[in-house]
């Protein structure tokens, strides 16, 4: 997992706008080419041999159809694998969500489906495991006692699940960026400006962009185009900085008025309940109004289709709303960013229990708008945990079972619904009373040392190879 560091660009002259320009859309129907032979399942292995499919096409003499330069094409066909990596990787931890529920399968067939699956933390995953399902190749493991009758079943199963989960094949649908590497650009300064000298088409050419600030700027780089603005700005992939573990044991409960509430009782960014409401009920009001705009637009179709068409044109268009939309989900990511790096500078865990994201729901006037909402506010979460446990450091032991969490005693372990009214909790046994969202992060927390769930996190190799 990487971290990315924007640089902006300032605004360039026709000349240098139209170069790079130029050498993006080459770049980018270079990149499509490439998604378009590659993504039948007969190319699969070479997603963990990329550079044994650049030396292939190398020396069969790729003919230059774009006019990319030898480099720029071997970083295209690199960018396109990577892209169907991306799809593919996506798609196999739906297919294991699938699996995960599937009740038709023993525990054996069940094991077997993880192994082809699986994926190595230091040799990545086995892309000819995955090619097999697809081609009917019967490959087996020895330490799995299956058939292979069982095992043509379990096959069949998984290429059943990823054609229902891959959906369309991915294409390059807007031209917006390249990527270029460390011998294509050239980093300088000038006074107190940063300066770098880009490859375009034309060999031995650089456009020289002036960045807008100073950074250490080394290794491959992805160029962006920004056209309202005429300029780019330059993303730098790269290893975050690491942190040693911290000593302690957290419980976090998750939720939709604050990101989330630790053990100790403190509610993290409560600003994000606010944006996340203003957000949902915005949308939701210009939803509505569009819904009546659409009405209009349906009647007129037939009684004065130019008024329909002025409609369709000045009213209906997607551009503003998209860029509102897009300008509500940053503030909201903002704060959930806030409230991760306030966590962990501040309790510096050494292990976190968090309930399964499954069950977070964000809180909006609609259905539909809260089941959207709660899509990417899980996904946010979700790379967010990722992300930080791996520069802190962190176990992550998985998802707790949240089953009773807000009902149930932290003290003497009393469970009954009536223990909790709202966001306050008072135990009907003990008279134990504290904010409930608290004692939900601290019954997750203990439920960490939980013997019956340890245990079965420990013995069941499905589970085992599911979260690798």
């Amino acid at each position: 997992m990487q971290q990315t560091v924007k640089q902006k660009g300032l605004s360039l002259n026709k000349k240098k706008w139209s170069e790079i320009v130029k050498t993006t859309e080459a770049y980018a129907r270079q990149k499509d080419a490439f998604l378009v032979q590659f993504e039948h399942v007969k190319y699969l292995h070479y997603l963990g041999e990329k550079r044994e499919l650049r030396d292939e096409l190398v020396k069969a003499g790729l003919p230059n159809r774009f006019g990319l330069q030898a480099r720029q094409w071997k970083l295209a066909l690199d960018d396109a694998l990577h892209t169907l990596e991306r799809q593919w990787e996506a798609a196999i931890a739906e297919v294991k969500e699938h699996l995960y529920r599937h009740k038709g399968m023993t525990d054996e067939e069940k094991h077997y489906a993880f192994w082809l699956l699986y994926r190595h933390k230091k040799h990545g995953r086995d892309w000819k495991r995955i090619q097999a399902v697809f081609t009917g190749e019967d490959v087996a493991s020895k330490k799995i006692n299956l058939d292979a009758k069982g095992r043509a079943k379990v096959r069949k199963y998984l290429k059943r699940t990823f054609r229902h989960v891959l959906g369309k094949k991915p294409r390059v649908k807007r031209v917006r960026s390249f990527v270029v590497d460390q011998q294509m650009y050239r980093v300088f300064t000038v006074g107190n400006r940063q300066y770098i000298a880009v490859a375009t088409l034309v060999p031995g050419e650089r456009v020289i962009i002036p960045l807008a600030g100073v950074h250490a700027i080394e290794g491959n780089l992805r160029v962006i185009l920004l056209p309202d603005e005429q300029a780019v700005e330059i993303h730098l992939t790269r290893e975050p900085k690491a942190y040693p573990p911290g000593e302690e044991e957290v419980g976090i409960d998750l939720g939709v008025t604050e990101v989330f509430t630790d053990d100790a009782g403190k509610k993290y960014r409560p600003e994000y309940g606010k944006a996340l409401r203003e957000m949902s009920d915005r949308i939701l009001d210009k939803s509505q109004k569009r819904g009546k705009l659409w009405t209009l637009y349906r009647k007129f179709l037939k009684q004065d289709p130019p008024k329909a068409r002025r409609i369709l044109r000045h009213n209906l268009g997607l551009a503003k709303q998209t860029k509102r939309n897009k300008r509500y989900r940053a503030r909201c990511e903002n704060e959930i960013n806030r409230a991760f790096n306030e966590f962990y500078k501040e309790r510096r865990p050494k292990i976190i229990a968090y309930e399964d994201l499954a069950h977070l729901r964000g809180k909006a006037k609609s259905k539909g708008l809260t089941r959207k909402v709660s899509i990417w506010q899980r996904s946010i979460m979700k790379k967010r945990l990722e992300y930080k446990n791996r520069v802190h450091s962190v176990t992550d032991p998985g998802p707790q079972n949240a089953a009773y969490s807000s009902q149930e005693c932290p003290k003497c372990h009393w469970v009954d619904t009536q223990n909790r009214s709202g966001d306050f909790f008072r135990c009907r046994k003990c008279e134990f009373t504290a904010d409930a969202d608290q004692v939900s992060a601290m019954n997750l927390k203990s439920r960490l040392h939980d013997e019956e769930q340890a245990a079965r996190r420990r013995d069941n190799p499905v589970h085992a190879l599911q979260r690798g």
